[in-house]
């Protein structure tokens, strides 16, 4: 066996095992997902029960504010503004969410959806917020 066979065979083996590492991410499936999860969320945050699937998403206090945590539908946090945890007033709340569905329909956090990690990504801030 040649040297030049033993590099092919290395070049091969390494090039195939690379193709199977790395599957794919479906950016309509992964949408979809997180679609699914933010109305978990709601109907959990609306009905009042946070243990609920979803229901960490949307953690009220007693100042009138909601902390709003997105995750992937891997549980990775999103990323808003810079930040993992944004914070709304109760009664900006559905518009946010509405802001936040329509976002996620469009695409826009597909770089947070589709890569390794969410990190370098983040949605800005002024998308969510009322105009």
């Amino acid at each position: 066996m040649s040297l030049k066979d033993l590099v092919d065979g290395a070049a091969g083996a390494i090039g195939s095992a690379a193709s199977g590492a790395a599957t794919p991410v479906e950016p309509n499936a992964e949408r979809s997902a997180l679609l699914d999860k933010l109305r978990a969320a709601r109907a959990a945050f609306e009905g009042d029960r946070p243990t609920e699937a979803g229901g960490q998403w949307l953690a009220a206090d007693d100042t009138g504010y909601v902390a709003f945590t997105p995750t992937r539908p891997d549980g990775q946090q999103m990323v808003i503004g810079g930040q993992a945890v944004t914070f709304w007033q109760a009664e900006d709340l559905p518009a946010m969410l509405d802001a936040f569905e329509a976002a996620i329909s469009a695409g826009e956090l597909d770089p947070q959806l589709t890569g390794s990690t969410p990190a370098g990504h983040s949605l800005p801030l002024e998308r969510l917020a009322k105009r």
